[in-house]
């Protein structure tokens, strides 16, 4: 049983090594394993801005081979499975990544023009592995076998085994899990045609002792008649040997998986066995849709709630996402301009946005009035400021008792004919144009006529539910 790894360490006999983004076919061999943590990093980062929240930012070239990568590699692992051979995952945590769409969004003319890439991302093993499974991060060394032969194999080597992910929905049944939980971080799964999709642990990489490399104290090379060749033998990896060993017992001693034509004859009582598994299968399915849109929607949620916790890019984001449920062309401001521009109709406005533990401060109105001359030195004749700070955001809003913006404040912004907006204020606008859309252009109009804070739309109790009844005030209520 041949072995191939693609960004994988495990070096023992038989074993040929590879990369995922290689052209490498896998159909030579009975066994696969991949590390997608190791992956990534083989791919080109986009110069001069290399990560983007956090995550890898692929440039140009590599956002077009990736997805190449991927498609060719998951239909060739699907096919592998349904060959009735073995693919090994080293579950690694999630591998988020942003890639260049091709789409790009401009705004501005002339030397005002900006042009800005759109990205999106993607997660390399949701994309590349065929099944269903969910990850989420989680590292230690407290692992424990489910397994009575991985138990075995983890016995051997249990300096080497530890665990950089959690497997919260995976295939098939668990192997490990960790110590003292049900948290899986190991599963195994059979497929209907014999072949085998296994999660693993992460194997550490061997220690290798300092004298694997012997230094020459002779003072010099030995005389040509006295040099010899020797023969060093090779040497693998313990660990390795002993992995792909147990990975090859997986399969039954025959090593024969059961030809096509087999599962095409069936007992009487086994077609009746496999039409209910179909009705299953098929009411699974649709379960995992639902599933799949109520996390959409949760997600949404969750987004939206950027708006009392969130600082910097996020919290800039949801607002632009706010603004244009009340019918204003919302976009990113260009760099070193305002945080947020807006244009409805013949009206005009930029926004600073912030995200603060404390109350807003002058200096922040201070730097709205800087955005809004650098409009009207362009020649636009009326520009409105618009101030939106999420104030005391560590806090739950119900806790915000001191206002989150100070009177001095208040009287330097008045005089600017700013309006001022905290992040509670614009959800709960928000909320109201979601579920009563007619009533966004009067909100955006008061919005634009409100000189100073703007009044009302600041009850926590109009939007959230009451943990202990699960009602919640009307949002249409509202600033009305």
């Amino acid at each position: 049983m041949r072995a191939l790894t693609l960004d994988v360490f495990v070096d023992a006999p038989g074993v040929d090594h590879s990369n995922f983004k290689s052209h490498d076919s896998i159909f030579e061999y009975d066994i696969v394993f991949w590390d997608a943590a190791n992956t990534l990093e083989t791919y080109a980062l986009e110069r001069g801005n290399p990560y983007y929240k956090g995550a890898p930012r692929l440039d140009s070239h590599s956002s077009v081979r990736i997805w190449e990568d991927i498609l060719r590699r998951r239909k060739e692992f699907e096919e592998f499975l349904n060959m009735g051979r073995i693919l090994v995952i080293f579950t690694a945590p999630p591998q988020q990544f942003y890639f260049d769409t091709g789409k790009r969004d401009t705004s501005g003319t002339g030397k005002n023009r900006h042009v800005t890439i759109l990205l999106d991302s993607a997660d390399l093993q949701e994309k590349a592995i065929p099944g269903t499974f969910e990850i989420s991060a989680g590292q230690g060394r407290g692992v424990s076998p489910m397994h009575s032969s991985f138990r075995s194999l983890w016995r051997t080597h249990r300096d080497r085994w530890c665990y950089r992910a959690v497997l919260d929905t995976y295939p098939g049944d668990p192997i490990a899990v960790v110590e003292g939980t049900n948290k899986c971080i190991g599963s195994i799964r059979q497929q209907e045609q014999g072949g085998m999709l296994v999660f693993l642990p992460d194997l550490e990489g061997p220690d290798f002792p300092d004298n694997a490399v012997t230094e020459d104290v002779s003072g010099g090379a030995p005389s040509p008649e006295f040099a010899t060749e020797v023969e060093v033998p090779e040497v693998f990896d313990p660990a390795s040997s002993d992995l792909l060993e147990w990975v090859r017992s997986l399969r039954p001693s025959s090593g024969e998986a059961a030809p096509p034509w087999v599962h095409r004859l069936q007992f009487d009582d086994e077609k009746d066995a496999s039409t209910r598994l179909m009705q299953l299968k098929e009411q699974i399915a649709d379960l995992n849709r639902q599933v799949e849109d109520l996390e959409v929607e949760q997600n949404s949620f969750t987004e939206w709630k950027r708006l009392i916790y969130s600082q910097g890019d996020p919290l800039e984001r949801q607002a632009i996402e706010a603004f244009k449920l009340l019918g204003f062309d919302a976009q990113a401001g260009p760099e070193g301009r305002a945080d947020i521009m807006l244009r409805r109709g013949e009206a005009v406005a930029v926004v600073e946005v912030k995200g603060l533990s404390k109350s807003a401060a002058e200096r922040n109105a201070a730097q709205l009035e800087k955005w809004v001359s650098g409009e009207l030195a362009e020649g636009v004749p009326l520009v409105k400021g618009i101030l939106v700070v999420n104030a005391w955001r560590d806090l739950p809003p119900d806790l915000r008792r001191d206002p989150a913006f100070p009177d001095q404040m208040i009287d330097f912004s008045t005089r600017r004919n700013h309006c001022l907006i905290t992040g509670l204020q614009l959800l709960a606008i928000a909320r109201t144009c979601m579920e009563y859309p007619e009533r966004a252009d009067s909100i955006a109009e008061e919005i634009l006529q409100t000189v100073g804070v703007l009044p009302n739309w600041d009850s926590p109790q109009s939007i959230f539910a009451d943990p202990e009844t699960g009602r919640q005030h009307p949002v249409a209520t509202q600033g009305e």
